[in-house]
């Protein structure tokens, strides 16, 4: 991505935050700490370099923008800036070693100039010793230090951390842009409404279906929750032989499970009204979601959705992916009776 790519991504998806960043260097007001919680897709990388290009920018634009074009801005995009630390996750976790870095890093003065800026993405995959480390670097900064911590998940941030940054939420792309947004780049119909409840991001959309990821986990999850609605403990043998397949990372593991959220919402939404299946993260089984929304009361299907909105945390907690879902199997099918 370009310099003046960026920028131009940061204003277009967070353009009344952009401008308040720029207007805070400009009357240096800039706070020491802030966590950017939105999730993919909203512009946090986007807008977190376009702070960083314009705390070092040689030509701002009289638009109060970092121009994109100068060495200190061309530097900070190709990662070769010395008083501009970045750390994203190596895998699944933000690993020791770079924990280490960052804390090397932290002790240190800028080294071209009065200003040192940190850009800390996905922070809620740090352990609790690595994210105390940084709680100390926020509580006792050295020199003229700005940290810029990331997030899709504010909730998975240490309380103590959130309590001494600044946290600034990121407005939500609109459902209706992204899925025009999801047509133009080819996504086909079925998927589009189901991409829109898991991602805001195009690229990351586009992740999902490679490969037909994404088309054999909605036939999966729609046949699993069929069997469900039909009463049919296959629905439990399911979950090893074609739902924890899917499952092939932590990040693809969570994919699923907000998958399986979202065929119960489809008969939730259906209780009251009739829903245009265009309009459902599982248009093929429709009819199975409009049958389970008329058969069951809304205080079961209240339930169900709590059960399967708790299987995130779960797995946020370390717990097995498949034991997760075959216990939500064992509760959906108690509910059924």
């Amino acid at each position: 991505m370009s310099e003046e790519f960026v920028v131009a991504t940061a204003q277009r998806l967070q353009p009344q935050l952009v401008s308040h960043f720029m207007q805070l260097i400009q009357s240096n007001h800039l706070a020491h700490a802030y966590l950017f919680n939105g999730a993919d897709g909203t512009g946090r990388q986007e807008v977190a370099r376009t702070v960083a290009m314009r705390l070092f920018c040689q030509n701002v634009t009289d638009d109060g923008l970092p121009c994109g074009q100068c060495p200190e801005c061309r530097r900070i995009m190709a990662g070769d800036h010395p008083d501009v630390v970045s750390v994203v996750p190596d895998g699944q976790r933000i690993k020791v070693d770079q924990v280490r870095y960052l804390k090397a890093e932290f002790t240190k003065s800028a080294v071209e100039g009065n200003q040192k800026i940190f850009i800390v993405d996905q922070v809620d995959r740090m352990t609790t010793g690595a994210a105390n480390s940084l709680l100390k670097f926020i509580e006792e900064p050295v020199g003229n230090t700005v940290a810029l911590l990331l997030t899709a998940n504010k909730n998975l941030i240490l309380p103590t951390i959130l309590s001494r940054t600044q946290i600034v939420d990121f407005i939500k792309v609109a459902p209706q842009a992204l899925t025009t947004a999801l047509a133009k780049a080819g996504i086909v119909p079925s998927q589009r409404y189901l991409l829109t409840t898991l991602t805001e991001s195009v690229s990351a959309a586009q992740e999902l279906v490679v490969d037909d990821w994404l088309a054999n986990a909605q036939t999966a999850v729609g046949q699993w929750f069929t069997a469900c609605c039909d009463r049919d403990e296959r629905a439990f043998v399911r979950v090893q032989t074609e739902l924890v397949p899917l499952g092939s990372n932590r990040d693809r593991q969570g994919v699923v499970l907000d998958m399986v959220v979202q065929v119960w919402h489809d008969a939730l939404r259906q209780q009251a009204n009739a829903v245009d299946p265009t309009d459902l993260a599982y248009p093929q089984v429709a009819p199975v979601s409009q049958r389970v929304a008329h058969q069951l009361s809304i205080d079961r299907l209240v339930t169900i959705m709590t059960e399967t909105l708790a299987t995130r945390g779960q797995l946020a907690g370390n717990l097995n992916f498949q034991a997760i879902l075959e216990a939500l199997t064992l509760q959906i099918l108690a509910q059924m009776r």
